[in-house]
């Protein structure tokens, strides 16, 4: 055991020194204040402060906290049961690695987080939560529910099993129970797992190739190249242009409403409580981690069912997107071709605009859509619209309306109007506010227009 700690020590980069202490987390109480001593709660046995059941698997034997949790439970402004009807579907088109098809359910996925002993090569997952929506009698045990595998009847609950190796020498049963649960699955659900969760238990199944029965030698559904979605590139699409940070616990707390209680601890700090459980067998502080894999998996259950619902327009409480994320929304929406939902989310964001940036930014996309479908005089609505909403150094309706006016129209006279108060008051900013170009296009244009004209008479 002294041999595997001090590997794991090395791996986390967390090797004592004579300038540091080997524990950099500090426990504290309710106040906030440090706790000298761990309370004798805090220093029982894992069984007994995150109760759970030990599994037997081909590999042996580890340990696997399960929480079932009925479908009408809240999370935040997400129902769990939302999810079952959301189309996992309606982000295809925007990320096409993601290999998305149409007839794949959330019902059909397993969400998935771990936690690990750090970062870098080689650290260990000694805990991997998997989600799954199933039929779930409370009564039966967990080898009995293992047995049966994924159950075909309509889900009743979220069921969250947190495999748990107990010292090194679990990981290969860990990971094939990981398999066993996974495996029955089509697909599976990550955050920020496409770049950190995946690639990292891809490496620890081919280290234990040996060990692991054929079953669980490849992990299949977690193999490149499979069905995955990853909600954090879909999430910054959406949320990016108005939240400085994607991470999960912020997209909790901004976008589903769901504050964690104190028992939650600092993802950072993981891998320290973990190795000091292995060192001290003292299991109070292992509780918390417990709490935060279980969190991160219930919530990215309901943010899936949120993101699918809201790039499909569907969402239950649409007033939780700001004018931000709609504008973001309309943007996605364009990209794919679906033109009416965009003109949708752009006309929401416009309503909702709180500033003359923004306002400029939706005129500019919305205007420029209309204008490639050569909606010519709806586009001109718009033009004439920005300009009478938003006061601003970006002279574009100007020359947008002077442009349609002398080619469209053929209205020289409302032409050479446009251009020449675009020009007077491009003008009469100050030259730092100008954007450029634009002073010299207006111009150009007003010149030609006022030649035309002139050669007309």
């Amino acid at each position: 055991m002294s041999d595997a700690l001090e590997r794991l020590r090395r791996l986390a980069g967390l090797r004592p020194q004579k300038s540091r202490t080997e524990l950099t987390y500090v426990p504290v109480d309710a106040d906030g204040k440090p706790r000298s001593t761990l309370s004798s709660a805090a220093q029982g046995r894992l069984e007994e402060l995150a109760p759970g059941q030990e599994v037997e698997t081909a590999a042996g034997r580890c340990y696997v906290v399960t929480t079932a949790l009925p479908l009408d439970v809240e999370r935040g402004r997400e129902r769990l049961a939302n999810a079952l009807d959301a189309p996992p579907a309606a982000l295809a088109l925007l990320h096409p690695e993601f290999r998305l098809s149409g007839d794949l359910r959330f019902a059909d996925a397993a969400f998935l987080d771990a936690e690990t002993t750090g970062l870098g090569a080689g650290v260990y997952a000694f805990m991997v939560g998997v989600g799954t929506f199933e039929s779930w009698n409370h009564k039966a045990s967990v080898e009995d529910d293992r047995r049966e595998g994924a159950a075909s009847s309509a889900p009743t609950h979220f069921v969250v099993r947190q495999f748990f190796m107990r010292h090194p020498g679990e990981e290969a049963a860990l990971l094939a129970a990981v398999a066993e649960r996974v495996e029955p699955k089509r697909w599976v659900v990550t955050f920020n797992g496409r770049s950190f969760d995946l690639p990292l238990l891809r490496s620890r199944y081919r280290q234990h190739l040996a060990f692991l029965p054929a079953h669980a030698h490849r992990a299949s559904r977690l193999g490149e190249g499979q069905p995955h979605l990853d909600l954090l590139p879909p999430a910054r699409r959406l949320w990016r242009r108005r939240l400085q940070s994607c991470r999960l616990i912020h997209l909790e707390q901004r976008i589903l409403g769901v504050e964690r209680s104190e028992e939650d601890v600092p993802g950072a700090l993981i891998p320290a409580l973990y190795l000091e459980y292995l060192r001290s067998g003292q299991a109070g502080e292992m509780r918390r981690v417990f709490y935060h894999n279980r969190e991160d998996i219930v919530s990215m259950a309901a943010l899936a069912s949120y993101l699918a619902r809201a790039y499909t327009s569907e969402l239950v409480h649409p007033e939780a997107l700001a004018a931000e994320d709609l504008f973001s929304l309309a943007l996605c929406h364009e990209r794919q071709g679906a033109t009416s939902l965009a003109e949708r989310a752009y006309r929401l964001a416009l309503d909702m605009a709180a500033t003359d940036s923004l306002r400029s930014e939706v005129f500019a996309h919305w205007s420029a859509l209309l204008k490639r479908q050569a909606r010519w005089e709806e586009a001109a609505e718009l033009w004439q619209r920005w300009l009478a909403t938003v006061n601003g150094a970006d002279a574009t309706p100007f020359i947008e309306l002077a442009k349609y006016h002398e080619w469209r129209t053929r209205d020289l006279e409302q032409a050479e109007m446009w251009a020449g108060w675009g020009l007077h008051t491009v003008e009469a900013l100050p030259a730092h506010r100008r954007l450029p170009g634009q002073r010299a296009d207006l111009e150009r244009r007003l010149r030609r227009i006022q030649s035309k004209r002139k050669d007309a008479k």
